[in-house]
């Protein structure tokens, strides 16, 4: 073995077995770019080290340490065969070394390791796992802990733009970043190193001194790049004092600098424009909350000079004024993507998912939020929508619907969303007579009228007979969106969104347990104009003794939800009487549900109860 200040070569030569072993597995090249770490690095290489994953170089490129690291390296594996050792004869620079270490891989695959952070032993065998399972994967990444600076683990990682649990191309990845916080940690990540020789992926040394991670991730993205997400964490990021893009970093305002910088940069890039079209409030509020962080970090006082908070606010204006800037004829050429909410019995779901499939309107996307007691992935797998839907499992069903749509939300990649409930349907022209309805009135927002459908089912969600029908039950009607104020007269599953209302009305009540719907389209109807189609595209069912639906285990919380709506939105004094009214109509269905809810007619009337209107139609056999 030798080593001197440009690299280490002669290495032991490995046992047969390992050789045998590891050529089954492609190579990963776990690069380490350091300096003056002497504190940190012997771990953090002997961490790569000891991956389980049988087929890994440890690339380590010294910047010049003037601390012993160097030395320290050097007589603790320099005899290791998968550690390759190489130095710098001064320091380059951050960006430069980056860039060398990457150019001395040799791996299939690379992720960039930070010299004072380690692994945990599965790490690079569990992220590889994925790609060896789905080829079609560029980027897989995972959690992380959060360490002491003596090493001793603290919290796991948990910031606005992770998911809760493991996911395969979900989401957006453009728009996480640009819209929240530290989405990909980029230690945990693992990508194919092709990508880097891909035109516009990688910036080399001339990138950001220390957000060059982030901008990397930024174009992985932009480029389309397919990534997943475990959500066990498998190494841990130190922190200390001593950290480049630690507390002085936020402090100094120089993350929001380098963020502001991205978002000009890439403002006007066609992908950034087609993907984020109806982003753009959400990107000019991240700007806002970056600032507020800053300012709080730095005392109170803005970190940044009058030139840079005149540019900040510059750029928030672009962002803004594109905000407003809608073209309601483009519904005709948009994605619309259907959230579904699944905590239902899997029969309902699938019910649900045939009238998507059915659809004459052709761009759609589904996206399944799957948190009910049966796993519904692999029934999902084997219908010929899976190669367009995204889809997460959370298990536990502690989720209330709100924050199970909310999820959904960060999944979409339509221009509009619509909504279903499991074992409500869709009619074949319903998103095509969405689509039409906005393009010609001009709204980002649609209505349906609304049919509903008694049925008997059993508790397993078998629907068993169709036992009668009210139409049109909602949406046919102009006092329909006034009765929002009262009661959930419209469905959320009669409505078809431009996804640009979310940022500016709001999103759903994550911390209702039930009529989340009906308070998101009150504030729809009161934020924007809807469009009435004035013709029936959506069965609503409901089953006999409620079976198979949420609202027959919530009962008790009816009216509390219910309270809480009307206390969070004032009105005049004659809506206050009918809401009086309503509440007390409503305390009267409730009374023996059970028992009114066994019989169609009682049926019917507890649902027109619920939804504020007096049976007006009779129930058709």
């Amino acid at each position: 073995m030798r080593s001197t200040d440009t690299n280490s070569v002669e290495q032991t030569v490995p046992s047969a077995d390992r050789v045998a072993r590891a050529q089954r597995y492609p190579l990963v090249s776990i690069l380490i770019p350091t300096y003056n770490y002497v504190a940190y690095v012997e771990q953090a290489v002997a961490s790569a080290v000891a991956q389980t994953y049988p087929n890994v170089e440890v690339v380590v490129s010294d910047n010049g340490s003037t601390d012993g690291a160097w030395e320290l390296l050097s007589e603790r594996f320099g005899a290791e065969p998968r550690v390759r050792l190489f130095r710098n004869p001064t320091n380059l620079g951050m960006s430069v070394n980056f860039q060398r270490v990457l150019e001395l891989a040799r791996g299939e695959f690379v992720m960039w390791f930070s010299s004072d952070d380690f692994l945990f032993p599965t790490h690079v065998e569990q992220l590889a796992a994925r790609f060896a399972s789905d080829p079609t994967l560029d980027v897989v990444y995972g959690n992380t802990y959060f360490a002491r600076e003596d090493g001793v683990v603290y919290a796991i990682r948990a910031m606005t733009g992770q998911f809760p649990v493991d996911y395969v191309d979900a989401r957006d990845e453009l728009v996480e970043n640009f819209t929240t916080v530290c989405p990909v940690c980029f230690p945990c990540m693992l990508m194919r190193r092709s990508l880097l020789d891909e035109p516009g992926i990688w910036r080399g040394p001339d990138a950001p001194e220390l957000a060059r991670d982030w901008e990397l991730v930024m174009r992985l993205a932009l480029a389309g790049k397919r990534f997943a997400y475990v959500a066990r964490p498998s190494m841990a990021i130190r922190m200390h004092a001593g950290q480049s893009s630690g507390v002085e970093y936020h402090a100094s305002g120089q993350n929001l600098l380098e963020f502001a910088g991205f978002v000009e940069r890439y403002l006007d890039h066609p992908e950034f424009v087609r993907r984020m079209r109806g982003r753009e409030i959400g990107v000019a509020a991240l700007l806002a909350v970056l600032l507020r962080d800053s300012t709080a970090r730095h005392g109170g006082t803005s970190p940044l000079d009058q030139a840079q908070q005149t540019w900040l606010r510059g750029l928030q204006e672009r962002l803004l004024t594109r905000a407003v800037t809608y073209e309601p004829a483009r519904v005709r050429e948009s994605q619309i993507s259907v959230v579904i909410e699944a905590a239902a019995p899997p029969p309902l779901v699938l019910r649900s998912i045939e009238s998507v499939l059915a659809q004459r309107c052709e761009a759609w996307q589904l996206v399944v939020v799957d948190h009910g007691p049966i796993p519904l992935e692999s029934l999902l797998r084997a219908l010929p929508s899976w190669e367009r839907t995204a889809y997460v499992r959370l298990d536990g069903g502690s989720l209330l619907p709100g924050a199970a749509r909310n999820l959904g939300l960060r999944m979409v990649r339509g221009e509009y969303v619509a909504f279903l409930e499991p074992g409500n349907r869709f009619t074949p022209e319903h998103l095509a007579t969405a689509v039409e309805t906005i393009a010609r009135a001009g709204t980002q927002a649609s209505a349906a009228a609304v049919r509903l459908v008694l049925e008997f089912a059993d508790s397993q969600g078998i629907i068993a007979e169709r036992l009668g029908e009210i139409a049109p039950f909602g949406g046919n009607d102009e006092a329909d969106l006034a009765l929002l104020a009262v009661a959930p007269a419209i469905p959320l599953d009669a409505l078809v969104v431009y996804r640009g209302v979310f940022d500016r009305v709001g999103y759903f009540n994550a911390n209702l347990p039930l009529l989340d719907d009906w308070d998101f389209a009150l504030r729809l109807a009161r934020g924007t104009p809807v469009a009435l189609t004035h013709v029936v595209t959506l069965d609503a069912s409901v089953r006999l003794g409620l079976a198979g639906q949420r609202l027959s285990e919530r009962l008790a919380q009816v009216l509390p939800a219910l309270d809480a709506i009307y206390a969070a939105y004032a009105v005049d004094a004659n809506v206050a009487e009918q809401r009086r009214m309503h509440r007390a109509d409503l305390a009267a269905a409730l009374t023996n549900v059970g028992e009114k809810t066994s019989t169609t007619r009682g049926l019917a009337e507890f649902a027109a109860a619920l939804a504020g209107r007096a049976l007006a139609f009779p129930v058709a056999g």
